[in-house]
């Protein structure tokens, strides 16, 4: 199927009346939704129409957590796993709590309180760990600077990276480095 004027329309519109004649996926996220769905309107460019959820599957997305595409019920865990895989790919580029859970198709205080009742720490919490846990690997490597290594995996500025590197291993990321190095 194509992605026609109309259906981009009732994707737009989030068109109810459509959701028995197609689901549509988005590249990006890997996630397809029902045309009603509410989340976040994707790139025209990044949507590809499927005739049902079982075409989507076959073609390796996931249902949309919002609307549910599929009518299954969703398991906490699954959740959980989908915020750590999107982090996992995304932890060098400017991510807020909103963005996350956006892109993860929940509402942030639902998809909060259930990442930390499923992993015992915060959606922030996590991002952090998994910045900090990547900016190790390159310290070690002793090629790049402090504040290049913030910069790549995810912090604006330098100052925030080496105070939360500080809450990880109460020294600075250079003390880290010549500590590893001598």
């Amino acid at each position: 199927m194509y992605l026609t004027e109309k259906r981009w329309q009732d994707i737009q519109t989030n068109n109810k009346l459509a959701n028995d004649d197609f689901v549509y996926a988005v590249k990006t996220t890997m996630i397809f939704c029902k045309p009603s769905c509410n989340a976040k309107l994707p790139n025209k460019e990044n949507v590809s129409i499927y005739r049902d959820y079982h075409e989507a599957i076959e073609n390796g997305y996931r249902p949309c957590k919002k609307c549910n595409p599929t009518g299954q019920l969703l398991e906490d865990e699954e959740w959980a796993l989908q915020i750590k895989n999107f982090i996992h790919r995304n932890y060098h580029l400017n991510l807020t709590l909103d963005e996350i859970c956006n892109q993860c198709h929940g509402s942030k205080f639902h998809l909060s309180r259930l990442f930390k009742q499923v992993t015992h720490q915060t959606i922030m919490q996590y991002l952090h760990e998994i910045r900090i846990e990547k900016s190790i690997a390159l310290l070690n490597e002793n090629i790049m600077t402090v504040e290049d290594i913030g910069r790549k995996v995810g912090y604006k500025t330098t100052s925030h990276y080496i105070k939360v590197f500080k809450q990880f291993y109460f020294m600075t990321p250079l003390q880290y480095r010549k500590r590893k190095n001598s």
